[in-house]
């Protein structure tokens, strides 16, 4: 017998669910005592109300019946909803863990995924769009097929008619309930495009607000986030829409349903059937049971209609979310190389043929070079050589490269990349921030200092009397875009940071890329200052050439240069 395959998202939702699985069995066993009750509950008010009408008494058994099937449905369905809010909340917790690890582990090549604005995105609003689904959709599912059959069940024996109208209307539901669903997945999908696309066009706007008004093109920017934010708010309420038209049209069918049945019932006891006139099929009591059930028995598949706009939601989410899980880190993947290479004369970073191609693409040419203990080594090339890519490799963010990167003799890959990471100090082009206080920026991923030490380390960078100067002095809070604070005091707050984490590696990609030539001078004598007994290699285009380096590289198509340079103090 052929099954019908699933697709990878939903076996990507199911393998989060197996991780709640024994809360999940614990809320099928309370759908079916949910499902008891129910039946209970309308076999106790049947007897009660037919009783009064027809004998003009009170049942105190059929009272208690009623009301204490009532009692164990509500405590029932009270205890499956906090059941599945405790799975749902675990599930995503995990699941934002994961993918905030996993995009730490690639470090810049998420980007290849998305922009931040759009991975932040993801990793918030997307993750949050598969509560409804653990919540609510999921035991739904197990209650629509457990309490219409149990109805069934009950039904059959009592009226053969009603059974066929409960037949034949329920698989209409179901029908237009898939149809509009199917568009709601579409409209989830395209709405959650718009709103990444939104999320970076705002950050790219928030990042580069001071150089657009430089350029008098605010008002462009603004026209352009304007027409995406009314495309967010179009696919926004096209999503709405597809949801009120499931809701009302589930209504529409379970409401004419019961009315038959009413309407049957109805006649049936006036004795004015067509095809039993002056016979009542059904008795009172029965009349009642049957009533009471019909609305219990659509009610489970109107709000699986309702909650199916969120299976639909978090298929649409899983999408973008299984594009994360999918980009594995290429450092952590194993390489045909030797690891431990023998080496009677290891320097404390060795390249042995190192070459990297990336879809057919050269991104470094295959060199040999090394680094010892305390050498500063200036890196100059042209755009395209493969400098930046070369720092890519040493951070750890890459492994998919021929040849051997050998620190004090053991293969880069084969080392602990935390333990290793521990001794890297890496300065980018643009230093990056997180909104905070100068202090929190400045102890992030080191852990906190003494006021002594954090006194220190700026007197050495040079931006004591900055940060001295402000009212709050290092309790100031920072933007992520590091505002108030000028490109080469960024620079000189990184070069603190990078003293404060006592790293005796320094790697410095191009740090003085956008500043002005006196500014690039005061951070590279800085530079010469603190960085005298740390192993350096710096990226530095000849505009800003680094006197002090004892070695300079120069990196071409065809590999790296090596040439010894005699070091003198910048001036």
């Amino acid at each position: 017998m052929k099954t019908r395959e699933t697709s990878p998202e939903q076996q990507f939702l199911k393998r989060l669910e197996h991780s709640e699985k024994r809360r999940y069995r614990l809320v099928k066993g309370l759908g079916i005592v949910t499902a008891l009750a129910i039946v209970a509950q309308a076999l106790g008010l049947a007897q009660l109300c037919a009783q009064l009408v027809l004998e003009g008494r009170l049942p105190l058994d059929a009272a208690l019946l009623a009301g204490g099937a009532f009692i164990l449905k509500a405590l029932a369905q009270a205890l499956r909803e906090q059941l599945t809010a405790h799975a749902s909340r675990n599930i995503r917790f995990a699941l934002r863990q994961q993918l905030v690890e996993l995009l730490a582990t690639l470090g810049p090549n998420r980007l290849r995924i998305d922009q931040d604005a759009g991975l932040s995105t993801r990793v918030y609003e997307q993750v949050d769009a598969l509560d409804d689904y653990f919540s609510r959709y999921l035991p739904q599912v197990f209650l629509v097929s457990l309490i219409p059959l149990t109805i069934l069940l009950a039904v059959a024996p009592v009226s053969w008619v009603a059974f066929a109208i409960f037949m034949l209307t329920a698989p209409l539901v179901i029908l237009f309930m898939i149809l509009v669903g199917h568009k709601a997945a579409q409209a989830n999908r395209k709405q959650f495009a718009v709103l990444s696309l939104l999320s970076n066009q705002f950050l790219d706007l928030n990042q580069g607000l001071a150089e657009l008004k430089r350029l008098g093109q605010t008002g462009a920017a603004r026209e352009r986030l304007a027409m995406t934010a009314q495309d967010y708010q179009k696919t926004t309420m096209s999503v709405l829409r597809l949801a009120f038209l499931s809701t009302a049209t589930l209504e529409l069918f379970a409401s004419v349903a019961i009315a038959m049945v009413a309407l049957y019932l109805g006649l049936g006891l006036l004795e004015q059937l067509p095809w039993q006139v002056g016979v009542a099929p059904v008795s009172l009591f029965a009349a009642f049971f049957l009533l009471l059930l019909a609305p219990e028995f659509y009610l489970p598949l109107r709000q699986l209609g309702n909650d199916y706009h969120a299976k639909q939601k978090a298929e649409a989410a899983a999408t973008d979310l299984l594009e994360i899980l999918a980009t594995q880190s290429s450092a952590s993947m194993p390489k045909s190389a030797d690891s431990n290479c023998d080496s009677t004369e290891a320097g404390l970073i060795d390249f042995r043929g190192v070459a990297w191609q990336q879809q057919g693409r050269q991104r470094i040419a295959s060199f040999h070079a090394s680094l010892a203990k305390g050498d500063r080594v200036w890196l100059r090339g042209t755009s395209g050589v493969g400098k930046s890519s070369l720092m890519t490799i040493l951070l750890g963010f890459e492994a998919d490269y021929s040849g051997s990167v050998l620190i004090e003799g053991l293969g880069l890959e084969s080392l602990n990349l935390t333990t290793w990471r521990r001794r890297l100090a890496w300065l980018p082009q643009t230093p990056e921030w997180v909104s905070g206080t100068i202090r929190q920026n400045l102890e992030l991923g080191i852990g906190a200092r003494s006021d002594d030490e954090l006194r220190q380390v700026l007197i050495r960078a040079h931006c004591w009397d900055v940060v001295g100067s402000l009212k709050m002095g290092w309790d100031t809070p920072l933007s992520e875009a590091g505002t108030g604070l000028s490109g080469g005091q960024m620079q000189r707050l990184s070069i603190a940071r990078a003293l404060l984490s006592e790293a005796d590696i320094w790697l410095l990609d191009e740090p003085c890329s956008g500043l002005d030539e006196e500014t690039a001078d005061q951070v590279l004598n800085t530079l010469d200052d603190v960085s005298y007994g740390k192993t350096v290699l710096i990226i530095s285009h000849d505009s800003h050439p680094v006197v002090w380096a004892n070695k300079h590289w120069l990196m071409s198509e065809d590999g790296v240069h090596v040439k010894a340079q005699t070091p003198v103090s910048y001036v």
